[in-house]
Parts: C-alpha cells; sequence; structure tokens
C-alpha cells in the first residue's frame, strides 16, 4: 500500500478559464489581421522610401474647402530621381508669393490686369524652374502680366474654387485653363451625398445632376490632427511619412469600401470611378463652373481642351474654347522638332521648358484674338 501523498498541481494551470480560452481565440484570430497591417505597413513604407520625388520642405497649406493651397511665403524645391539609376535627375526651386502663387521669388507681386493661369503640374510645371513655364514666358516672352495659381496633384475643382479666389489677387482680363484630365481626380460616385472627403469632388445625384461637394466644415484641420490627409498633397510637399503611413492605407480602404457600393465618395484619387453617365453630368457640371467663373471675373476664360471634355458643351459664356486640332498644329506637331530635354523633364512626363514655350505662344495668340 502506497501511502505517499497526491502531488497537487501548480497554482493556475488545469482546465482553461473561460476568459483564458476567450483570450486565446481572440489573439488567434486577431493574428491575421495584424499581419495584414503589419504587410501594408511594410509595402507603404517601401512607397515612402522609393518615392521618385522630393522635396526641400512643404510648400502646401492645408485648406478647409480645398484640402490644400500653396504656402504664402514658402521656399522649396522639388528634385525627381531617376528609377534606372538612382541618381538625382532634376531639382528645381519653387517660391510662393504672397497671395499663395508660384513666382521667381517669395518677394515679387501678384501680376494684375493680364492672364490668371488656373491648374495642375501641368500649369504649375512641375520639374522646371518657374521661369520656363508657359505662365512666365507668357508675361517675359508677350509683355502679358501673368499670374499662376496652380499646385501639383490639383484635380479641376481644386483649380476652379482657387481660381473664384485668385481673382480678387490676379484681377484678370483673361483666365486660362489647361485640361489635360485632372478633371477625373474630383469624381465621387455613390448612393448618397459624400461626407467623409478632405477635398472637393463632383457627385451625381438622384436626378442625374453633378454637383461640386465641400469637405464638412473643420474635417480637413481635425482629419490632419489623426495623421489623415487630403489626397495628393504629397505633391506639394505635404503629408511627409504619415501620409504613407495613415493616410494612404485609409483611403485605399474607403476607396474599397465605395468600389463595393458601401460609401459614397472617392473611389481613386487620381482616376475616374463611376458610371458613364456621372462622368458626362460631371464634365458638364464643371463646364459650366469655368463660365460661371469667367463670367463672375468679367474676363473670357481661355479652355485649352486637347482632349475634347468639354466640346459637346460648347459654346458656353465666357468661354474661349481652343480644341485638340488648334493645340495639335500649335504645341503637338512643332514639338516633334525639339530636343528631348525641351519636350519632357528628365526622368518624368511633364512638359519640358520648349513645350512650354509653345503654351505660351498659343495662349498669346488666342488671347490677341479675344482681347482686341
Amino acid at each position: 500500500m502506497n501511502d505517499a501523498p497526491t502531488p497537487s498541481l501548480p497554482a493556475g494551470t488545469g482546465r482553461p478559464t473561460a476568459a483564458r480560452l476567450a483570450a486565446f481565440w481572440a489573439i488567434l484570430l486577431a493574428t491575421p489581421l495584424v499581419l495584414v497591417v503589419l504587410a501594408v505597413q511594410a509595402y507603404y513604407l517601401y512607397a515612402y522610401l522609393t518615392l521618385p520625388a522630393y522635396y526641400c520642405g512643404s510648400f502646401a497649406d492645408l485648406d478647409a474647402e480645398i484640402g490644400w493651397v500653396l504656402k504664402p511665403g514658402a521656399e522649396s524645391c522639388i528634385g525627381g530621381v531617376d528609377p534606372n539609376t538612382g541618381e538625382t535627375a532634376f531639382e528645381v526651386p519653387v517660391f510662393v508669393n504672397a497671395d499663395g502663387a508660384r513666382a521667381a521669388s517669395t518677394d515679387v507681386p501678384t501680376a494684375q490686369g493680364g492672364a490668371l493661369v488656373i491648374g495642375d503640374s501641368w500649369s504649375f510645371g512641375y520639374g522646371i524652374a518657374y521661369e520656363d513655364t508657359f505662365a512666365a514666358r507668357l508675361d517675359r516672352d508677350h509683355r502679358v502680366p501673368t499670374a499662376l495659381f496652380a499646385s501639383p496633384a490639383y484635380s479641376g475643382a481644386q483649380a476652379l474654387l482657387l481660381g473664384r479666389r485668385a481673382v480678387r489677387a490676379a484681377r484678370p482680363e483673361a483666365i486660362v485653363y489647361l485640361e489635360l484630365g485632372f478633371l477625373w481626380r474630383a469624381v465621387c460616385t455613390g448612393d448618397t451625398r459624400p461626407g467623409d472627403i478632405l477635398k472637393p469632388c463632383y457627385w451625381t445625384g438622384p436626378d442625374g445632376t453633378a454637383e461640386l461637394v465641400l469637405p464638412e466644415p473643420g474635417a480637413v484641420l481635425s482629419a490632419a490632427q489623426m495623421g489623415r490627409w487630403p489626397g495628393g498633397i504629397v505633391g506639394a510637399g505635404g503629408g511627409g511619412l504619415s501620409y504613407f503611413l495613415v493616410s494612404r492605407p485609409l483611403a485605399k480602404l474607403s476607396q474599397f469600401m465605395v468600389h463595393a457600393g458601401l460609401a459614397s465618395g472617392f473611389g481613386d484619387d487620381f482616376a475616374p470611378v463611376a458610371p458613364e453617365d456621372e462622368l458626362t453630368a460631371i464634365r458638364r457640371a464643371h463646364a459650366r463652373g469655368l463660365s460661371d467663373l469667367a463670367q463672375e471675373a468679367g474676363a473670357p476664360l481661355l479652355l485649352i481642351d486637347p482632349h475634347g471634355f468639354y466640346q459637346e458643351f460648347q459654346p458656353l459664356p465666357g468661354i474661349d474654347y481652343v480644341d485638340g486640332d488648334t493645340w495639335a498644329r500649335a504645341v503637338i506637331d512643332p514639338a516633334e522638332a525639339l530636343p528631348e530635354s525641351e519636350r519632357s523633364v528628365p526622368a518624368d512626363n511633364h512638359y519640358g521648358p520648349g513645350i512650354h514655350g509653345l503654351i505660351a505662344d498659343l495662349i498669346a495668340t488666342r488671347l490677341a484674338e479675344v482681347l482686341e
């Protein structure tokens, strides 16, 4: 007979409690989600580290209505990296004057009584010095005082809204708007009017009419405090690392919800995601918005439209329309004779100084006809 005492189990062992089982299953189920989050963060960290552009500092200011504007008084630069060699392909200075226009220096006053240029990076002159932009060439070569209010990554809606402000500073005789497809960055879709947006967009309601929707009051600034920035602001040097690690993943999640029909808003920051009838309504609404801007400013708007986005809606009051054939004769065809360095920015597809010169010539010719 063995009278040895039965060994007791250490405290805390034995049958798992309900709390322990719940914790075990929570960890097990959360592990795939954590791995997905880490993978997404690694992807966007890689995107940040391999971005083919760099900036000497942000030249963007958050804006409650437009998302962002150029920062008054900013001194910065834009540089590009050759993806094949990893070497710097270009670096150009960026100066913003007190009114928020790109200029030759921060203390240059906004040109008045001539042309007001509104647009995106193609009008801003991405990758070239201000002196080489078609706005500066129009001023220098054709004696037309020109104010350049444009920002990299802008949408057509942002350019229109900024134009409404800029006419007060520039008091233009004419407005210039070059459309190369940046309207499509302003497309929202969905069954309900979008609310969670950080930059303006066009949304088509149940009656088939597109309206320009602005961010909710205070939304842009409060979102930035949480690390969310308007899509595209990195093009103006804004956002930094938080833009990639917070803004982009959240934007992609939101866009997935839009694609799935679970939310209204942007399906993409740069490409149009909407049915064709909605895109037509948006083009019509924007064309009318440009017409309204011209009439409000009391200045004709030169609408340069190489791809025919707005041709079917012409004529419109206040609009001087430049179609694709005119563009081809004045810009595309003569550009073939230019050296490569004059046609495009190194390691980039934006227009080089030579094409900007051709655009300035086209604008000067049309303005002479319109304003005579």
